[in-house]
Parts: structure tokens; C-alpha cells; sequence
């Protein structure tokens, strides 16, 4: 997403601890910023109070199944020049606008972890994108920096979904809308 070290990611100051440590992972600072009382998610005008030339991206969390205000956080990174990163750990097939979350953004990052509306038995996460170039890396990261076997084009770790993990996620995902 070209966010690194030095760079700031805004994100709201209530979410699960992950969504911090990715920014931390990269080498970049989270920010953090107030949420909307209502929605208990970001509040995009605390966000432009927190803006500096160092930040790069936002991370908007949809908590507890709620999409955050996406029409403010889209028009607000745009008009910031700002990568948008959906957190939609907590909100599997929830809609905004009449469109799935997790598809607004640069990417959309899903969480299977068992307490979750759609979990597996195990650890288990998914991320989408529609950028060609940018799904190639997560693949890459995701098995060792591989891109072909035994060709490791950059630091990766393992962060593959076992089979067992996949299977019971199909057969879950068939009741989702129904939960």
C-alpha cells in the first residue's frame, strides 16, 4: 500500500489491538482518533484534526457487524490523497450503500479467528483487492516471500489457511446471510 517507516495511518482509537500492530509492523505510527458516539466508529472529523503531512492512510474498523461512514471516510481520503484500509474483521457480509465492506478500500482485511459473525475452528484471515500487483504480494508475503517454488523474492512468513480452516469456513459461509 506504500505505507512504511516514518509514515502515520490513522485509525480509530477503538478497535481490537491488531489493527494497531499492523501499522507498527510496517514501521509506520498509528494514530489515533476519536469515534463517532453512535457507531463507536471512526469519526472522520477527529481524523482531519489529527492530519499531518506524514499520514498515508486511513483504517476504517467496522465494528460489531456496523460499517463506519464510508462516503465521509472516501471522500476525506481522497481529498488527502490517502490509502483507504478496511478493517472488517467484525463485519462479514455486511453492506454499506448496497455494496459489501472490505471492497471499498485499496484492501479489505477479514479476521476467521472463532468468536467472529463467519469463524473458523482455528486462526484464519482473508484480504481482498481488486490491485492485480498488490494481491501478488499478499500471496507472496503470505508463503514465505515465495513466488515460485523455491524463488523468495522478499521476507514473507506463513500465513497460509489450513485446509481444515478453508472446509469448515465453505460450509459456514453458506449461512452467513442468515446469521
Amino acid at each position: 500500500t506504500g505505507v512504511g517507516l516514518g509514515d502515520e495511518v490513522l485509525v480509530p482509537a477503538n478497535t481490537f489491538i491488531a489493527t494497531a500492530w499492523g501499522v507498527v509492523y510496517v514501521g509506520a505510527t498509528p494514530v489515533f482518533c476519536d469515534v463517532d458516539p453512535i457507531t463507536a466508529n471512526i469519526d472522520v472529523s477527529d481524523a482531519a484534526r489529527r492530519m499531518s503531512e506524514r499520514v498515508k492512510a486511513i483504517i476504517p474498523v467496522h465494528l460489531f457487524g456496523q460499517p463506519a461512514n464510508l462516503t465521509a471516510v472516501q471522500a476525506f481520503a481522497k481529498a488527502h490523497d490517502l490509502v483507504v484500509i478496511e478493517d472488517a474483521a467484525q463485519a462479514h457480509g455486511a453492506e454499506y450503500d448496497g455494496r459489501k465492506v472490505g471492497t471499498f478500500g485499496s484492501v479489505g482485511c477479514f479476521s476467521f479467528y472463532p468468536g467472529k459473525n463467519l469463524g473458523a475452528a482455528g486462526e484464519a484471515g482473508a484480504v481482498a483487492t481488486n490491485d492485480p500487483e498488490l494481491a501478488a504480494r499478499i500471496r507472496r508475503l503470505r508463503n514465505h516471500g515465495q513466488s515460485q517454488r523455491y524463488i523468495h523474492e522478499e521476507i514473507g512468513f506463513n500465513y497460509r489457511m489450513d485446509g481444515i480452516q478453508g472446509l469448515i469456513l465453505t460450509h459456514k459461509l453458506r449461512y452467513l446471510d442468515e446469521w
